[in-house]
């Protein structure tokens, strides 16, 4: 639309040609920001990592489309790393902190605990060759407590729809 403006005879001032351009232009650039935000996080393709194939923890893989339409892939290997969100357009987050109970109360998750300053692999982002382009990574501190980050492009938010579950 932008160069029928220019294109066509009006009796607008060339000024106001340029503001209309401007205008149609940010809007596209802005509807078309709202849906790659709003569309990142929906997930297309849910696997469960079975405990076998996953160090004995259940885990996730969650595969995402960016605004292109590339794939990316989202390995979660400890479920328990998710929490739900009130994000819009996203069921789940990778957690910011986690806080496991002491290994009296359950000992089973205790386990899951690093020791203080060590650091571990939560989730990590593929695209579609494969390579990584992003990662989460919780620093146990103590009493089994963890503080998350992300390195590079990891995905963050899930929107799962209920088919997938």
């Amino acid at each position: 639309m932008t160069p029928f403006i220019f294109i066509v005879e009006s009796s607008l001032p060339l000024s106001a040609r340029i503001v209309l351009a401007m205008t149609a232009l940010s809007t596209s650039s802005i509807s078309t920001a709202l849906v790659g935000w709003s569309g990142a996080s929906y997930v297309i393709d849910l696997q469960r990592l079975s405990p076998a194939d996953n160090g004995g923890i259940e885990g996730i893989e969650m595969t995402t489309l960016t605004l292109t339409l590339k794939k990316l892939v989202t390995r979660v290997y400890d479920a328990d790393f998710l929490v739900d969100t009130k994000r819009p357009f996203a069921k789940w987050a990778l957690a910011q902190s986690v806080l496991l109970p002491p290994s009296k109360e359950d000992a089973l998750m205790a386990v899951k605990g690093g020791a203080p300053g060590e650091e571990e692999t939560i989730a990590e982002t593929f695209n579609a060759a494969g390579e990584i382009v992003g990662r989460w990574i919780v620093k146990w501190e103590n009493d089994g407590a963890g503080t998350c980050r992300g390195i590079g492009k990891v995905v963050r938010y899930f929107n799962v729809h209920e088919e997938l579950l």
